[in-house]
Parts: structure tokens; C-alpha cells; sequence
């Protein structure tokens, strides 16, 4: 059964439906703040140490990639443990600087973040016009008018996106469509197990079930049904990162199902189960293309009936070929090691700093 007959062009599902799907913003956007360029080749990007240990550890692997391309990491614990901007700014003098996602350290004592990372007098950014500053916006759904503060307070010229910035601007109307980098989720080679070209287990589901997710949970309803393994969400925490044991898993499996949420999210999952070998059933828009390993998306609408869904697992099961999949696999790798990743986006926030002006 080929792709054509599990998604018709009349059923086709893309970002335009997924806004139509999804209460939008309608903040006002942000003023451009000034940028004086200068040949200041310094950078430094501001991370958290103790997200090497969350349940996922993409945050961390952002901020240690740049690392390896040219930024000095700044942070609790890190290369340069300071967490006054102040004193970042007097050690570094850096001409472009990288603040993570302010969820990750603006935090209170109940929550499961290091308190010790907060970052301080991130307001006086704003004194530094000579200085290029960006932040990370992952969930661009959570909390609008609080972002958009943090972006106001440190003088923001700039956004890193994991999401497609169409979907990223329709929901954080503050931002700037031009100042957006997109970027993708990476992994990292080291931990990644072997291929494994004979698996004796079907489809897997996996992630957290919640109103974000309403394919996901639709489909852990019907699991017994659909005759799919089920793999249940560990939590959020920072006791120890599942990535390992996750890509340990997937590799066993010939079908993955990946929902893209409600707001059509390229998650990580995509990028993972393309790595280990898995043919990836998803609801992500069409029109949301991912380099190198979009060709190992099965895409179905989010309204699939269950009954045509069995038939979609059921063929992409019996249609396993693990020469192809080791193909994908080894380009996906390549493509998204979190060194090349992060390679690509220095090279993306260098080319804005330079065109900033105009």
C-alpha cells in the first residue's frame, strides 16, 4: 500500500489546518531593538548544567553543541560557572550571546529545575547594544505574555525555533518572522546503539498523554485493538536521562507511531526512530518537511478512523525493509548529531547578526 492511499490530496492535513485547529495569539510584536555590529567574533551562549540530566536531554545538547562550535558556555556548573550577566559580559566580551529558554532557569523552589542556574541582571542586556542577542523559544504555546516579557527585558534581536516558524509566529505573535533561526532537534551519536537489522516486534507508542496530544491518546484507547506495544511516559525530572534506554527500545521495533500534537510539532521522536531503524507513522503537517528523513514518514490525518489505521500499521509492518532503513538511519545521524546541528545553527546566527542592519 503506498503512501498516496493512506493520505489523499482532499485528506491532506497541513499547517494552515493546524492553525485552524488551535486558538492563536494576538499579542503585539515587538519593536527591533537596536544592534551596532562590530567584528566581535566572541560568543557565548548561557546554559544548564543539570539539564544532562532531565528525562530528555535536548536542552542540554543545544547549548553544549554551540559550545563545541566556537561559544564559551556560561552557566552553573559549566565552563564558565557564572550566572551574573555582568560578569559574563566583563570575562567574554562577546559580540554574539545565546540565552537558553528562560523555563529552564527562571524557576521556583517547587519546581524540578536547578534554582542554582537563574541567571541575573539579564535586564542589563539591553545596555549592550553591541552585543547580538538571541533566546531559545521551544513551546511557543506556553505562556505568550511571559516570553514575550523575557524577550522585552533583555533586548531580544532574535529567536532559535525547533518548530516551523509559521506555526512558532501564529502562536507567539510578539516575535518577529524575520528574526526567527529555525534550528532541529539533534541526538547524540555516542549513545546511539547498533542497528539492528532483524527485529521481532511490531508498532510501539510512545510519549505523554494529555489534551495536547488528542491522536495519541485516541490511539492508546484502541492499543489492544490496533495490537500496538504501549510506552509509558517516565515523567519530567532531572534524576537521570531515558534517552539511552528510549533509543534501546525504538531499535527493536519496525513501526513507531510519532503524533506531532495539536499544535503539528516536529517532535524529537521523529528524528530518533529514523535513527534506529523505525518506519515512522505521523499526523505532521505535509507541508512541514524534515532534511534527510521526511521519505520515512507514513503521514496520516488526525482523524484517521481506527479501523483504516490498523491497516496503515499493519502494512507498514509488512512492508519492513531493513536495508532501506539502515540507509535512512546513517543519514539521519549524520544529519542531526547534535555537532552538525549546532554547527549549522552558528553559522544561521552569524549570517542574521551580519544582515541584521540591512
Amino acid at each position: 500500500m503506498k503512501k498516496s492511499d493512506y493520505i489523499r490530496k482532499k485528506e491532506s492535513y497541513c499547517i494552515q489546518d493546524v492553525l485552524s485547529r488551535i486558538p492563536l495569539s494576538s499579542m503585539d510584536r515587538l519593536i527591533a531593538p537596536a544592534f551596532e555590529f562590530t567584528e566581535n567574533d566572541s560568543k557565548a551562549v548561557l546554559g544548564v548544567a543539570s539539564m544532562v540530566d532531565h528525562m530528555t536531554d535536548e536542552g542540554f545538547q543545544i547549548t553544549k553543541g554551540l559550545s563545541l562550535n566556537g561559544y564559551v558556555h556560561c552557566g552553573h556548573g559549566l565552563d564558565l560557572s557564572l550566572t551574573s550577566i555582568d560578569e559574563i559580559i566583563k570575562e567574554v566580551h562577546p559580540g554574539t550571546l545565546v540565552l537558553q529558554d528562560i523555563r529552564e532557569w527562571d524557576v521556583d523552589p517547587r519546581d524540578f529545575r536547578d534554582g542554582k542556574a537563574r541567571f541575573t541582571e539579564v535586564e542589563n542586556l539591553k545596555d549592550h547594544p553591541n552585543i547580538f542577542r538571541l533566546t531559545i523559544l521551544k513551546d511557543s504555546q506556553q505562556r505568550p505574555e511571559y516570553h514575550q516579557k523575557a524577550a522585552e527585558d533583555m533586548g531580544c534581536h532574535a529567536w532559535i525555533v525547533y518548530y516551523h516558524p509559521h506555526i512558532v509566529q501564529s502562536l507567539a505573535t510578539y516575535v518577529r518572522p524575520e528574526h526567527l533561526i529555525r534550528t532541529y532537534h539533534s541526538i547524540d551519536p555516542s549513545i546511539v546503539p547498533s542497528f539492528k537489522m532483524n527485529r521481532n516486534k511490531g508498532c510501539l507508542l510512545s510519549g505523554a498523554i494529555s489534551r495536547a496530544y488528542p491522536l495519541r491518546s485516541r490511539i492508546l484507547s484502541f492499543s489492544k485493538l490496533l495490537q500496538i506495544q504501549v510506552l509509558r511516559h517516565p515523567g519530567y525530572h532531572r534524576l537521570g536521562c531515558h534517552t539511552p534506554r528510549f533509543l534501546e527500545i525504538l531499535s527493536d521495533y519496525k513501526v513507531h507511531i510519532c503524533t506531532s500534537s495539536r499544535y503539528g510539532y516536529a517532535l524529537r521522536k521523529l528524528i530518533e526512530s529514523s535513527v534506529m531503524g523505525c518506519r515512522v507513522i505521523t499526523d505532521l503537517p505535509t507541508d512541514e518537511i524534515l532534511p534527510e528523513i521526511d521519505e520515512n514518514f507514513i503521514r496520516i490525518h488526525p482523524d484517521i478512523s481506527i479501523d483504516k489505521l490498523k491497516e496503515v500499521i499493519v502494512s507498514s509492518i509488512d512492508s519492513y525493509d531493513a536495508e532501506k532503513q539502515k540507509e535512512i538511519s546513517e543519514r539521519a545521524l549524520k544529519f542531526y548529531d547534535f555537532v552538525n546541528v549546532t554547527r549549522r545553527l552558528s553559522e544561521d546566527i552569524d549570517l542574521l547578526r551580519k544582515s541584521y542592519n540591512g
